[in-house]
């Protein structure tokens, strides 16, 4: 009879859901270890400068971009890297290659990273030009 009772009481307590207090401290703790991302005034004209660039609103981004720049705040290689990427959307080759190299110069990304990125963002009509561009460059 003992160990009829131990089973019957053994699935109940297996079927059991955690209680309230086990879930919540559980979420606590995870709250707790994540970092904080403290936005920076450059960081948000940044990402101001994205939503004009994602609205085609691409003169008012580049002036938002230069904003950002002129902050010389902890997230300005990643501006830089940013507003290259839109020059390349306009085809601005010369000035996307200046950005992308101020980028690499203030540590966001290597020469390795930038050469990839062309190679992925440059369009068939223009990847031709931007190789020429980038070769004359590398050999300064």
């Amino acid at each position: 009879m003992r160990i009829a009772h131990f089973l019957i009481c053994a699935v109940p307590l297996v079927l059991c859901p955690p209680s309230f207090a086990q879930e919540r401290s559980g979420r606590q703790s995870t709250k707790q270890d994540a970092p904080k991302v403290i936005a920076t005034d450059d960081m948000k004209l940044a990402m101001k400068a994205g939503k004009l660039e994602a609205a085609g609103k691409y003169d008012e981004a580049l002036k938002v971009y230069a904003q950002a720049i002129d902050l010389k705040g902890r997230f300005t290689p990643f501006v830089y890297h940013n507003r290259g990427m839109l020059y390349l959307r306009i085809a601005d080759l010369q000035h996307a290659i200046n950005d992308f190299q101020s980028s690499i110069r203030l540590g966001a990304a290597s020469q390795e990273e930038l050469n990839r990125g062309l190679e992925k963002v440059a369009t068939k009509g223009n990847l031709d030009e931007a190789t020429k561009l980038l070769e004359a460059d590398t050999h300064r």
